[in-house]
């Protein structure tokens, strides 16, 4: 009477093998190859908060000192991540209740900010992936009164921009952020890793979409003016627009991991008027809250967006994600022609979305519905 049960089990035991199997073949592959760092360097990945409602932040600790500039202890703090090359931020008071003096200029160094990680290459030979990366010589803008009103900087203890952390070294670093998987991945040198040997902090994991319907795509960018925007943009039909002096500018599209609205798109009135973006004028506004100044923002929708990608066998062939009538707001205090795209605008259009920095300059990857990517001669001029 056992043998029977033996027989089902065993079958079982195949049938389930081969569903394994099937669903590891079915797996896409990863959206860009895991780094190698070579000689002395290490890959680390730092989780992140999921931002909506809020900013995407950085857990990570301060050193506090007494007078004289002693270390007195480590003070656990957030930061807020800015994928952008803007100042970082710390308020006056945030940095007297660390112990250190407000220097007249403003401009503030501090000395360290240590950040817990994961190692994930190469991969620890013995002890577990715990990591904790020193960065040093973080450049601080320091507000005075800032427009929070309650002693914080986009929510947080203080702000990171990617100038700052970055410091020109994209190339050697490889900086990716996931905004899919809410991590920072970066390489840096062993020297500034400490190795407690313990396995307590989770290593974020990098997951992908199954769903079919969805096509690998990378956007490029390229600088102006230093900062990384969409090599290709169009907004309402238009990839440029005159100012009221008659110059001509492009369109210019950011990714923005400090933008936490809920449309995803922000765009300045500079762009809103050059584009003729609509604005709901008899609709409620609203109020964002920079680190030192507040914007009255107005909702609005463009009646579409171009975005230049490159999908198909090695992310080779020209597409354009087309999105039409989308929600954004637009800040009417700014008016240099800008376009952020925020966290928000990643969950909805780019799956599994991750920014990423290197030799050949700052690229959008993700998975982008197949229904929403067109041939670029399907571009017109309004």
């Amino acid at each position: 009477m056992r043998v029977p049960g033996r027989i089902a089990l065993f079958g079982l035991a195949i049938a389930l093998s081969a569903a394994l199997a099937a669903s590891a073949a079915d797996d896409p592959p990863p959206l860009l190859k895991p780094v190698a760092p070579q000689g002395n360097q290490v890959r680390v990945r730092a989780p992140l908060t999921p931002g909506y409602p809020k900013t995407m932040q950085l857990t990570a600790q301060v050193p506090k000192v007494a007078k004289g500039g002693k270390k007195t202890e480590l003070v656990d703090v957030l930061v807020a991540l800015d994928s952008m090359p803007n100042p970082s931020y710390v308020t006056a008071k945030k940095l007297e209740s660390w112990g250190y003096v407000v220097p007249k200029n403003k401009e503030f160094v501090l000395p360290e900010l240590l950040v817990p990680a994961a190692q994930v290459a190469p991969k620890p030979a013995k002890g577990g992936t715990d990591a904790v990366v020193r960065l040093t010589n973080i450049r601080l803008t320091v507000v005075d009164t800032p427009a929070s009103g309650d002693d914080t900087i986009f929510f947080s203890d203080m702000s990171l921009s990617s100038s700052t952390l970055y410091q020109n070294g994209e190339r050697a670093m490889e900086p990716r952020l996931s905004f899919g998987d809410k991590y920072l991945e970066l390489t840096v040198p062993s020297a500034i890793v400490k190795r407690p040997g313990t396995d307590n902090f989770p290593t974020p994991p990098a997951t992908a979409s199954t769903d079919a319907k969805l096509a690998p795509a990378v956007g490029a960018t390229t600088l102006r003016n230093g900062l990384p925007v969409f090599s290709y943009a169009a907004v309402n039909g238009q990839e440029s627009y005159k100012l009221a002096s008659g110059t001509t500018v492009p369109v210019n599209v950011v990714v923005a991991s400090i933008s936490n609205w809920d449309t995803g798109v922000v765009v300045t009135v500079g762009l809103a008027r050059g584009c003729k973006v609509e604005t709901n004028v008899g609709m409620p506004g609203a109020t964002a809250t920079g680190a030192e100044g507040k914007s009255e923002m107005v909702p609005g929708k463009i009646k579409e967006l171009r975005l230049g990608f490159a999908t198909g066998p090695g992310l080779k062939e020209k597409k354009d994600l087309v999105l039409k009538d989308v929600p954004v707001w637009v800040d009417k205090n700014v008016s240099e022609g800008l376009l952020y795209l925020g966290p928000k605008f990643m969950d909805t259009h780019v799956q599994d979305a991750v920014y990423a920095g290197g030799a050949d300059g700052w690229k959008l990857y993700g998975r982008i519905n197949q229904d929403l990517l067109f041939d670029i001669k399907t571009r017109k001029k309004p």
